[in-house]
């Protein structure tokens, strides 16, 4: 039983093995059964038509089917056996011997000639063919009408095979660009791909970025408290180690969300899971909350009329307003710190200026005041909504401005 599953398996293989080479020269295959056709017609038709005497019968089949053998050559070598073949033809009728198939081969070495050749080139090859319908009319006599008839004959059946030829030359031709533009758009499917890739990990890092080094400074900010008041106000340490457990669960929380959804997609590469609501200006009160209870005295400003943005605008304002209360927390250790939103009608302004204490103004210089990938992802952000930003010291401080457009139709923005 063993030796029959095995024996079966086995012949399976050189089976599919065998096919799998009839496949791959199944040109060649399709030439030589072609050939060896059109050569035993030959051998019949030479065998049993009528020759003149003084010629052996194996004359034709000496002549004719090496002739016809040359068809497997037309694939490299056109040009060349369609002018053997037609000599061969033409030599054979002027001799008043049997041309068998040879007719029809001329055709086959005519196409093989047009399919690669330009329409001038396809007129001189059909016009070489023409050769052998002329001499036959001349050859056996024919008068003016049957030979005119021979001749429109041969020319019908040129055209048909030259048209044939030419269409499938446009075919190639439109196969091989079609070919180039499935290639081109493959490669602009790929650079979109990779510029995709590039700008989502540009976002993503500007997302951790912002979270990462808001909540890790109020973190360092609630435990500085914590650890000046622990000795002559318990209570007060507490609560400010309360504050920092809820911020610092918070960061954790959006985190866990963004690489949750970094990670589980589904079959489509859509994300999986719904994201928390983007923060958006009306959380600046909860932000700056955030932040109080340091050496920073913070105020937080709002003008004009007080309305709805779109989603884009929110959140990168509210990321604004973030990374700078960020640097001040990293960079000034006391002093006072203001944030104004001013509501025009056609911009949003957002300006955060802090001024340090006399004794922080000692120890650092507002030159001093360092720039990191902070303003630079800001600066980022707020060029796709085609607003402007610009940071810089002032006297005993910082300021960091930004404009952001936002027409009153919330749907525009």
């Amino acid at each position: 039983m063993v030796d029959q599953v095995v024996g079966g398996l086995a012949f399976s293989r050189s089976r599919s093995g065998l096919w799998k080479w009839v496949l791959i020269h199944r040109v060649t295959l399709f030439d030589v059964a072609f050939v060896l056709a059109a050569s035993v017609l030959y051998v019949f038709d030479a065998a049993l038509a009528e020759h003149p005497p003084s010629i052996p019968w194996w004359v034709p089949m000496a002549i004719g089917g090496p002739a016809g053998l040359l068809l497997t050559l037309r694939r490299r070598l056109p040009w060349t056996v369609l002018f053997v073949l037609v000599a061969t033809t033409v030599g054979l009728t002027a001799l008043h011997l049997s041309i068998g198939a040879l007719n029809l081969v001329i055709q086959v070495a005519v196409y093989s000639v047009c399919v690669r050749s330009t329409p001038p080139m396809m007129v001189a090859a059909a016009g070489l063919a023409m050769c052998y319908p002329v001499a036959d009319a001349v050859a056996y006599g024919m008068g003016p009408l049957m030979g005119a008839l021979r001749v429109v004959g041969a020319v019908v059946n040129l055209v048909i095979v030259v048209g044939l030829a030419y269409a499938v030359q446009i075919g190639r031709r439109r196969a091989e660009q079609l070919e180039r533009t499935l290639t081109m758009l493959d490669d602009a499917r790929d650079q979109l791909a990779a510029d995709a890739a590039s700008i989502e990990r540009a976002r993503i890092a500007r997302e951790f970025h912002d979270i990462v080094s808001h909540n890790l400074s109020v973190v360092a900010l609630r435990a500085g408290v914590a650890r000046a008041v622990i000795d002559r106000d318990p209570d007060h340490a507490r609560q400010t180690l309360q504050e920092l457990e809820s911020s610092s669960r918070g960061a954790l929380g959006e985190m866990r969300d963004m690489l949750t959804a970094l990670r589980e997609r589904d079959a489509t590469g859509k994300e999986t899971i719904d994201w928390q609501p983007t923060p958006t200006l009306d959380g600046l009160d909860d932000l700056v909350d955030s932040v109080r209870g340091g050496h920073v005295s913070w105020k937080l400003d709002r003008r004009g009329q007080v309305r709805e943005l779109g989603p884009g605008v929110e959140m990168t304002a509210y990321r604004i307003v973030q990374e700078a209360m960020t640097n001040v927390l990293k960079h000034a250790g006391a002093g006072r710190a203001r944030v104004l939103v001013e509501y025009g009608a056609t911009t949003l302004r957002i300006e955060v200026t802090n001024e340090l204490s006399a004794l922080d103004e000692q120890v650092q210089r507002p030159g001093s005041q360092p720039s990191g990938h902070g303003l630079i992802g800001l600066r980022e952000r707020v060029a796709l909504l085609g607003g402007t930003l610009t940071a810089h010291p002032v006297m005993n401080g910082f300021r960091l401005e930004a404009v952001l457009p936002c027409p009153e139709n919330p749907d525009l923005a």
